[in-house]
């Protein structure tokens, strides 16, 4: 009896190829769509404007004492620090300003960045806001943290972007004249490219400082955290860090998570259910850099730029919430009126009122 042999054919690339011919021109076509069709996480965007808008505005308020000593005329001393690093006019307008002149210069940036956060002529603003802030950076940067570093290049990138298409003067403008906004196709480009910056420069951020912090002997044997969470010079809540710092298993599940997080983060990004968990997870991180070591500028500002990674739909979702909170909570309740002041309105009114009612 002669048994019959079945014959597989091996998969080839040759086969392949062959199969998916339009597999480039499907690709090219998609990433043509992808940047002219429609503007891409405009919520996003504008949470990412209101958040780190009002972080640079509580800066520069809480700022204000010192503001001349620090970033004015009393930062002289650091001219032989300032003329080695390069920056050009407009940004470096204030190395010989006087103190009317700073004075002028802050309170405009003062102004710009509430006009930044209610979203009125962005297009305008947003450019003169970085010149302004980045100017007043400029005059110290020893003082700055990484917070002031990250949003001076975001603000570069959100200059090309759209951010008042939404929760904004701007939209609320257009809508009260009935007026609807034309969307020029190079401006949609331009708007993407800038989104695509944004989480690029995130993601450089974030696997960048895990690659370096992996690198270290404290931060592979799991008690890296444990020093600047109880060192004095970060601890807010000398209790919360001796809450942390007590138990070993919680100083290495930090250590070892933040790591892991910030290397996985450009990875994570592809699905829609591992993104969120590497957006809660970073959100968390942020929370406790602000909490525990006393950096809320910092994580606010970074977790400010995360908000471009969450759907549209999650923000919709989150409006529909707080304002069905607002109607239930402030709505506001006629209160019933008692038997006298029916009468006072039934009398001035010329209408009868009867006192049993």
């Amino acid at each position: 009896m002669e048994l019959k042999r079945e014959t597989s054919s091996a998969p080839s690339i040759s086969e392949w190829i062959s199969k998916n011919r339009d597999f480039v021109p499907k690709a090219l076509n998609w990433v043509y769509g992808w940047f002219t069709e429609n503007r891409h996480a405009p919520y996003g965007l504008a949470v990412m404007r209101m958040a780190s808008g009002l972080f640079i505005l509580g800066w520069l308020i809480a700022n204000i004492p010192v503001a001349a000593k620090i970033w004015g005329p009393g930062s002289e001393y650091l001219e032989p620090y300032r003329s080695v690093l390069g920056y050009q006019w407009p940004l470096d307008i204030l190395r010989d300003a006087g103190l009317g002149f700073f004075v002028f210069w802050y309170v405009m940036a003062i102004v710009l960045a509430i006009a930044f956060v209610v979203g009125w002529q962005t297009r305008f603003v947003t450019p003169l806001f970085f010149i302004f802030y980045t100017a007043i950076n400029a005059q110290n940067t020893p003082v700055s943290d990484g917070g002031n570093y990250f949003i001076r290049i975001m603000l570069i990138y959100l200059i090309f972007a759209d951010l008042s298409k939404h929760w904004s003067v701007d939209s609320w403008l257009r809508k009260r004249a009935g007026k609807t906004k034309k969307e020029f196709e190079a401006v949609t480009v331009l708007h993407n490219l800038a989104l695509c910056l944004v989480v690029a420069q995130l993601c450089i951020v974030y696997l960048e400082a895990g690659l370096y912090k992996v690198q270290g002997t404290l931060w592979q044997n799991g008690t890296a955290m444990y020093y600047p969470v109880s060192s004095e010079a970060y601890g807010v809540f000398p209790w919360l860090s001796d809450l942390i710092t007590t138990n070993s298993w919680i100083v290495a599940l930090i250590t070892y998570v933040t790591v892991l997080a910030q290397i996985a983060f450009p990875f994570m990004l592809f699905h829609k259910i591992s993104r969120r968990i590497a957006l809660i997870t970073i959100l968390g991180m942020h929370i406790g850099i602000a909490v525990v070591m006393g950096l809320p500028f910092f994580s606010g500002i970074m977790a400010s730029a995360d908000a471009v990674l969450v759907s549209s739909a999650t923000w919709l979702t989150i409006q529909r919430w707080f304002s069905a909170l607002w109607r239930g909570r402030f709505r506001a309740k006629k209160p019933s009126l008692t038997v006298s002041e029916q009468n006072e309105v039934g009398v001035g009114s010329g209408e009868k009122v009867s006192s049993n009612a």
